[in-house]
C-alpha cells in the first residue's frame, strides 16, 4: 500500500487511538464502549479519516481485550495493529 500523507496521519492515528483505548479501560476497568470511545475522540488530535481510523482501531482493541482478558497489553495491540490496513481500505472504500 503506498504511503500517502493521508495514509501516514491514519496509521499514527490508529496507534494513538489502540493505545489511548487500552490505556483508559486499564484505569477504568468498569467503562463501556461508549466511555472508552469519547474518551478517544478527546485525546487525539487527529481529524477526518485519521479520526475515523482511530475510532476503528481502539474499537477492535477494545474488543479484543474482553475477547481475552488474559493477554498481555502488549499482544492486545499487536491484534489490533495487525487490522491496520484493513480499516485504512474499509475507510478509503467507503471514501469512493
Amino acid at each position: 500500500m503506498p504511503q500517502t500523507e493521508e495514509i501516514k496521519e491514519m496509521r499514527l492515528a490508529i496507534v494513538v487511538g489502540i493505545s489511548k483505548a487500552l490505556e483508559y479501560k486499564a484505569q477504568n476497568p468498569r467503562a463501556d464502549m461508549e466511555d472508552i470511545l469519547q474518551h478517544v475522540m478527546k485525546s487525539i488530535k487527529a481529524k477526518g479519516d485519521a479520526k475515523l481510523a482511530a475510532l476503528a482501531a481502539a474499537t477492535r482493541a477494545i474488543k479484543y481485550r474482553e475477547k481475552l482478558p488474559a493477554e498481555k497489553g502488549k499482544k492486545i495491540m499487536q491484534l489490533a495493529l495487525d487490522k491496520t490496513d484493513e480499516i485504512i481500505l474499509e475507510i478509503q472504500k467507503d471514501r469512493h
